[in-house]
């Protein structure tokens, strides 16, 4: 990708083109994207694309950068050292935090969507790779406080937390898609009660699976 071309188009052409892409991806795994429909959704035409963009590949990743840029100023997981004083009081407001943020961050969305199509992606497995190490810290934080338990090796409590996070996840999308396809488009619901209280029962049973 051109940096430098990239940079210099304006605000808005900018930002139609990073979002025509991110709704793309979430829509799509890799393979299945099509640049053409990329192109003709934000307006470009194809010399000018092709000026910016060098490969789909350097587009992802281009797309998942500034998307996590942008989720991170709606919400970002607070440093593993805030959970020391209450680890377990901590983690709930995590949860709740996220709930209510979430439903009205376009970026937070888009993001979550393109992370479950394309997990196999570079720019995808480097997100992935930064939250395993910010659970890890986090789960250590816990344990030396006492709040978890330390007799389970703790990789394989951060192998559970990332397959029971990752199966919450792709159960929310499921519910997500579901009630958007039940809707007309001004009536789409972003969260919901029955989701709600579905993160409650998520985080009882991740404190039930850690908690010393």
């Amino acid at each position: 990708m051109s940096q430098t071309a990239f940079v210099r188009m304006p605000t808005a052409k900018r930002q139609a083109l990073v979002f025509a892409a991110a709704e793309e991806f979430a829509s799509h795994p890799f393979e299945q994207a099509s640049l053409n429909r990329i192109i003709a959704s934000c307006r470009m035409s194809k010399s000018s694309f092709y000026h910016v963009i060098e490969s789909k590949e350097s587009l992802l990743t281009l797309v998942v950068d500034r998307l996590r840029s942008d989720a991170a100023l709606d919400w970002a997981p607070p440093s593993p050292a805030d959970f020391t004083s209450d680890f377990w009081a901590t983690a709930a407001h995590v949860f709740d935090d996220a709930l209510r943020v979430w439903p009205h961050s376009r970026a937070l969305e888009l993001l979550w969507r393109i992370v479950h199509a394309n997990r196999d992606d570079p720019a995808v497995s480097s997100l992935g790779t930064s939250f395993e190490a910010w659970v890890a810290s986090t789960l250590q934080v816990g344990r030396d406080a006492g709040a978890i338990d330390s007799a389970c090796p703790i990789e394989l409590q951060c192998l559970a937390v990332a397959t029971l996070l990752t199966a919450f996840d792709e159960w929310a999308l499921r519910q997500t898609d579901d009630a958007l396809r039940q809707t007309d488009d001004k009536d789409r619901p972003r969260g919901g009660g029955d989701l709600e209280s579905a993160a409650a029962q998520q985080f009882r049973l991740l404190r039930r699976l850690l908690e010393a």
